[in-house]
C-alpha cells in the first residue's frame, strides 16, 4: 500500500499545474453513467483504475480482475477522441472439478465524444453528449471478441436543488444522470444481435465540496436469453478530488438480474497527462 501512495504523490509532484481557464477535471468514472463534458482540445486526460468481480456458481466461485483505462483527448471544442480497453485481464475459474487461470489483453474501444447541449439550469434543460463507440477484436485469443462491434450512447445530466433546500443558501449540488443506447454485438453463434444499455445515477457532494457520493441502477446489456440476456447491476461509491488535476475514487457493485456477475468493486485514479 505504501508504494502505491508513493507512485501517487510522485505523480501529483510532477505534473504541471492546471492552467486557472482550463476546465476542472470531471471523469466518466467509477459510474457506469458517462458525464455529459469533453476535455479541451489539446488536453489529454488519463482515467485508470483496477477492478474486481466474483460469482458464485454451484461448483465454485468464478473470479476476473482487469486494469481498465480510458483516454481521452480533446480535438475540438466540445469533441474528444476515445480509446478504452481493460487492458491486462486475469480470470480465475475455481470450480471445484476443475480450477483454472487464464490472463491476457482485452479488446480495444476506439470512440468519440460530442458534448451538444451545455443545458439550462433555470428550465430543467439537461446538459447532454452524444458517445459512438466500435470494440475491436484486437485482444489476447481468450479475451478476443468477434468482429467490429459499434455502439451509440446519449448522456443526459441535471444540476439540481431539492424543493426542501433553501436557494439562498445552498447550491445546486444534487447530480442525476441517464444514459440509454443501443449497441451490436456476435453471439457465440457468431450471428450478430443488438442490445439495449441504460444507466440512472444520483450523486451528491458531503461534508467537504472535494467529495462526492453516487448510487446507480445500470444495464450494459439488455438482450434475449439467446443473447446473454440482461446484465443488470447496483453500484454505489465516490469520488475525491484531490485538486484540481487529479482524483481518487472507488464503488462497489453487485448484480440485479441472473446473468449478471455476482458482486465486483473497483478503485481508479484519473487526471490530466496533457493540459
Amino acid at each position: 500500500m505504501k508504494h502505491i501512495w508513493a507512485s501517487i504523490l510522485t505523480i501529483l509532484a510532477v505534473t504541471p499545474a492546471v492552467s486557472l481557464a482550463q476546465k476542472p477535471l470531471v471523469t466518466d468514472r467509477p459510474d457506469f453513467v458517462e458525464s455529459s463534458s469533453t476535455v479541451d482540445p489539446g488536453v489529454l486526460q488519463i482515467e485508470a483504475s483496477w477492478a474486481f468481480d466474483r460469482t458464485e456458481v454451484q461448483q465454485g466461485n468464478l473470479e476476473n480482475w482487469s486494469t481498465p483505462i480510458l483516454l481521452r483527448f480533446g480535438i475540438f471544442p466540445e469533441v474528444e477522441a476515445r480509446l478504452e480497453s481493460d487492458w491486462y485481464t486475469r480470470t480465475n475459474d475455481g470450480l471445484r472439478t476443475n480450477t483454472s487461470s487464464k490472463g491476457g489483453v482485452s479488446d480495444l474501444s476506439l470512440g468519440i465524444k460530442w458534448a451538444f447541449s451545455e443545458g439550462e439550469e433555470e428550465i430543467g434543460m439537461p446538459a447532454m453528449a452524444a458517445l459512438v463507440h466500435t470494440d475491436l477484436p484486437t485482444g489476447s485469443q481468450a479475451f478476443k471478441g468477434s468482429g467490429a462491434r459499434p455502439s451509440l450512447r446519449v448522456a443526459a445530466e441535471w444540476s439540481l436543488r431539492m424543493p426542501w433546500e433553501d436557494p439562498a443558501t445552498t447550491e445546486r449540488d444534487w447530480g442525476v444522470g441517464v444514459m440509454p443506447g443501443v449497441m451490436i454485438d456476435r453471439n457465440e453463434r457468431d450471428k450478430s444481435y443488438s442490445s439495449g444499455i441504460f444507466g440512472f445515477v444520483i450523486s451528491k457532494g458531503i461534508i467537504v465540496p472535494e467529495l462526492r457520493v453516487f448510487s446507480e441502477i445500470a444495464f450494459e446489456q439488455i438482450s434475449s436469453v439467446q443473447n446473454g440476456g440482461n446484465l443488470g447491476f447496483f453500484q454505489t461509491g465516490g469520488t475525491y478530488l484531490l485538486n484540481r488535476s487529479w482524483q481518487l475514487d472507488v464503488a462497489f457493485s453487485f448484480g440485479i438480474t441472473e446473468n449478471a456477475i455476482g458482486s465486483g468493486m473497483t478503485m481508479g485514479l484519473s487526471g490530466f497527462l496533457l493540459d
